[in-house]
């Protein structure tokens, strides 16, 4: 087969007529550079000779340009046996096709079947990948990337082959006694191992699994023996570290440096005095543009927080075990660990109000000393002081961020154990009789309802006796850590003074925003009436005398407050380092008890959880709408950033006076003075609750044995081992003999496939010299042998295989091109991962083939085909 011309309209990229000639009937190439529509014009190819012309899908629609609704158009000019034909094909938009040639012309299905019969393929599905009905061609035109594909011919080409075959060496049979042995070699093998991937099956798989399972076991008392070592490691540890970080919160050198960088802080504010004037109307207006873009950025987080919890529906199952004889232990050692912590906690909460109310008392000293310095701009600035006392108040309600996430960690679990509880238990409604009575396992009772957790008798006096049995793994541990978790997010909300974790995260939006403003308010009031620093007076004679003859009777004295705030501090210290072992302690109790319980959640209750955090995301964004919508929001946010550019330039000129001092540097010290400070705290509580943790898990874990448990599990792992060994001796001789008995009938089947094997290897020894190929009963190319090894196809290199791929085409191409099948080569982007020494070797079996066959090569490459003698043809 050759084909002359090639013509196509409103085909993907090419709206414009394209008419492409001069194809000889040798070694044709194309080289154009890349996006110029080489694989196109393929893809129009096997539209026009395979898809027929009245197919409407998603493969006809892709011919469409992008946004153009037309009809593609496809004309091809060729010849067969020496006779020339002309197809064209219209799709979509009123369909058609003509094939003219000898005989005359024919029109629509008449077209498609002569069509069909002149090259050799069937009608198939119109699929792209429709590879077995397209015969010889489909199997020799390569798209681009296929040529990498090692694959079997298709079905039509096969049974030509075949055909060809059978007419050279006869039939080739077996002996039933030969397939009976192979039958119960198989049989005995497929007993203990697949037939595909030698997966073992049977009496292997069950010993392999249990070498798993006792090889696991060994694992996991070897981890709980290192992790017990590994806790008398980390005690001692964290007993060095708590040493070192106590002696660093009463350093002296420290408090001296930021006392002097306090003092230092002063003076340098005094000098920046003027330029934090027009900073303050600046920052001001950038902190409400930035609190405008939070509440947005808000109301975003929460929107997509309901959009994840409404998909984050799953079941999940986990599974524990503990000894039933230290539930009962566990159990009471929780309650107790847990009386002993809310005590803690509530000591805690005395230390931590007495400081507040001693805190306050100075800060209310403090804002009448500031109000009797203040008092000359009063009448002037009555309006921004009231302001300033409302964000003041505001901006201490700000809730620690860690003490936020946790309060959300402690709902969540709080919503889980929930869920777990209302799995786990079964409730009993009673509705009694007037005069009825009823006892509960033998007590009496006026309850109408209860939550079962265990076996339960009821009586009712006089009529009969009902006992009540809840659900397999349900146990106290389910009620007591619903309790825990409550109690934690009762003292957790108490502790921090919010209701829920969405109204913290609210106020903390709210102080965050009152800080920023406070800030820049703060800073306005002091640049409308600065005073000198060194005297406490404003400066001018109007301040001065405003603010002298405001100092009389008008101004209350007030004694300063007399409370021991550092003593107070140190006993609120004290205080948290008891709560923090207290729960340390509780917190090991409680994983000793969960780990006497089995099989505790369900999906009932994973589902339950998600509803809740579902409940839980809507509720956020209830919260956050109550700001304002979105179109509220968007227009502040604009209105907030016009006024913010007008203030940067006015600051921005002002700022020219100020560079004298580093205010930024020495805060900086300072902050991070008091940082190094707080998370030297934070440490102290971290180490106590590790000690009291580690401690406890010593005293728990020392008693339990486990340098004998992992002896135990290594003795079962060795008897599990040799019984598996025994059993995979046995697969591998049942597998030894099954290859030999395969390899007994594929050296019979090499007397079919020698033929094919002589061709491919007249290519590939000019390719790989020394190298012998085997083809699979498909006449697929199975692996080659090079110096006495076998390899698969799918180890070879990706140049190795591309190459491979189409030396052998080319050999079913000899062998069908001798039974006179129309045979054209077409190669889209050929041999890109071949080196310059096999590239040449290619280029020339090509090059040879191109005097038996038209061979058409589409390439971006120019350099890498310039030394091959052929046909170029360029892209009108």
């Amino acid at each position: 087969m050759i084909i002359r011309s090639l013509e196509l309209a409103n085909f993907r990229k090419f709206r414009d007529p394209l008419r492409i000639e001069g194809f000889t009937d040798g070694l044709n190439i194309v080289v154009e550079p890349n996006e110029m529509g080489k694989s196109t014009l393929l893809e129009a190819l096997r539209a026009v000779f395979f898809i027929r012309y009245s197919t409407k899908n998603d493969l006809t629609r892709s011919f469409l340009p992008k946004g153009d609704d037309v009809a593609p158009r496809v004309a091809v000019g060729f010849e067969v046996k020496g006779e020339a034909w002309t197809l064209e094909k219209q799709f979509i938009r009123s369909p058609s096709v003509r094939l003219t040639g000898a005989g005359g012309r024919r029109d629509s299905e008449a077209a498609e079947d002569a069509l069909q019969e002149l090259l050799g393929f069937e009608r198939g599905n119109n699929r792209s990948s429709d590879h077995e009905t397209r015969g010889p061609l489909g199997m020799l035109w390569v798209e681009q990337a296929s040529a990498f594909a090692v694959e079997s011919p298709n079905r039509l080409v096969r049974d030509t082959v075949r055909g060809v075959l059978e007419a050279e060496v006869g039939a080739v049979t077996g002996g039933r006694r030969f397939d009976a042995i192979r039958g119960n070699v198989e049989t005995a093998y497929l007993a203990l191992r697949t037939a595909g991937n030698g997966k073992s099956k049977g009496e292997l798989a069950a010993a392999e699994a249990l070498v798993t399972s006792t090889a696991e076991a060994r694992r996991q008392a070897e981890t709980v023996f290192r992790e017990y070592e590994q806790s008398l490691t980390e005690l001692d540890t964290a007993k060095a570290r708590l040493k070192i970080v106590q002696r660093d919160l009463v350093d002296p050198e420290t408090a001296e440096e930021r006392r002097k960088l306090v003092a230092d802080q002063k003076v340098a504010e005094t000098a920046a005095l003027r330029s934090m004037a027009a900073e303050a109307e600046h920052g001001r207006a950038d902190e409400v543009a930035k609190t405008a873009a939070a509440r947005i950025e808000r109301l975003d987080s929460v929107e997509r927080r309901v959009d994840e919890a409404g998909i984050a529906l799953g079941l999940k199952q986990t599974a524990k075990e503990e000894a039933q004889s230290a539930l009962d232990t566990a159990s009471d050692d929780e309650k107790s660990r847990r009386s002993t912590l809310n005590e803690a906690r509530a000591a805690r909460r005395i230390a931590d109000d007495a400081v507040m109310a001693a805190n306050e008392r100075v800060r209310e000293f403090s804002t009448a000393a500031a109000a009797r310095r203040a008092i000359d701009a009063r009448n002037a600035l009555t309006g921004l002081e009231e302001r300033e006392r409302d964000l003041a108040v505001e901006s201490k309600g700000a809730v620690e961020k860690g003490d936020l996430e946790k309060l959300a960690t402690l709902e969540r679990a709080a919503i889980e154990a929930q869920a777990r509880f209302d799995a786990g238990t079964v409730k009993v409604e009673i509705d009694l009789a007037e005069g009825m009575d009823l006892r509960i396992d033998g007590e009496p009772s006026d309850i109408s309802g209860a939550d079962v957790l265990t076996v339960t008798r009821f009586e009712i006096v006089g009529a009969g006796t009902m006992t009540v049995t809840p659900p397999q793994g349900s146990g106290r541990s389910i009620d007591v850590e619903l309790a825990a978790a409550r109690d934690e997010v009762a003292a957790a909300r108490q502790t921090l003074g919010v209701d829920s974790h969405p109204a913290g995260v609210a106020r903390n939006e709210r102080a965050a925003a009152a800080t920023r403003e406070l800030k820049a308010l703060r800073a306005q009031i002091a640049a409308a009436c600065p005073g000198d620093p060194t005297i406490g007076l404003g400066p001018g004679a109007d301040a001065l005398r405003a603010y002298v003859a405001e100092l009389g009777d008008g101004v209350c004295g007030g004694s300063s407050p007399v409370d021991d705030v550092s003593g107070l501090e140190r006993g609120s210290a004290e205080a948290k380092l008891a709560e923090a072992t207290a729960m340390g302690r509780h917190e090991e109790a409680r994983s000793a008890l969960s780990k006497a319980e089995t099989a505790m959640a369900t999906a009932a209750a994973e589902l339950a959880s998600a509803i809740r955090e579902s409940e839980a995301a809507s509720e956020n964004v209830r919260v956050a709408r109550e700001v304002g919508d979105r179109a509220a929001l968007d227009a502040a946010l604009a209105e907030a950033q016009r006024e913010r550019a007008t203030k940067l330039e006015g600051w921005e000129k002002a700022r020219e006076g100020s560079q004298a001092f580093n205010l930024e540097a020495i805060a900086r010290r300072t902050e991070n003075i008091d940082r190094s400070t707080v998370r030297a705290g934070q440490e102290q509580l971290e180490l106590t609750a590790k000690i009291a943790s580690l401690e406890a898990s010593v005293v728990r874990e020392g008693t339990s044995g486990p340098a004998g448990r992992v002896a135990e599990t290594r003795e079962q792992e060795e008897a599990a081992t040799s019984k598996c060994e025994r059993l995979r001796a046995e697969a591998d001789k049942l597998e030894l003999l099954r290859s030999t008995l395969t390899q007994a009938a594929k050296d019979a089947s090499m007397t079919f496939l020698g033929p094919v094997t002589r061709r491919a290897a007249g290519y590939i020894g000019q390719l790989l010299p020394g190298c012998q190929l085997s083809f699979d009963d498909g006449l697929g190319l199975a692996g080659v042998t090079r110096a006495g090894i076998d390899e698969t196809c799918g180890d070879l290199s990706k140049g190795t295989q591309e190459q491979l791929a189409i030396l052998t085409r080319l050999a079913f191409a000899d062998m069908l091109l001798d039974d006179g099948a129309p045979i054209s080569l077409i190669l889209d982007d050929p041999l890109v991962y071949s080196d310059d020494a096999r590239l040449e070797t290619m280029t020339d079996i090509l090059q040879e083939a191109s005097k038996r066959m038209q061979v058409i090569l589409l390439t971006c490459r120019s350099k890498a085909f310039r030394h091959v003698a052929a046909n170029r043809i360029t892209l009108p």
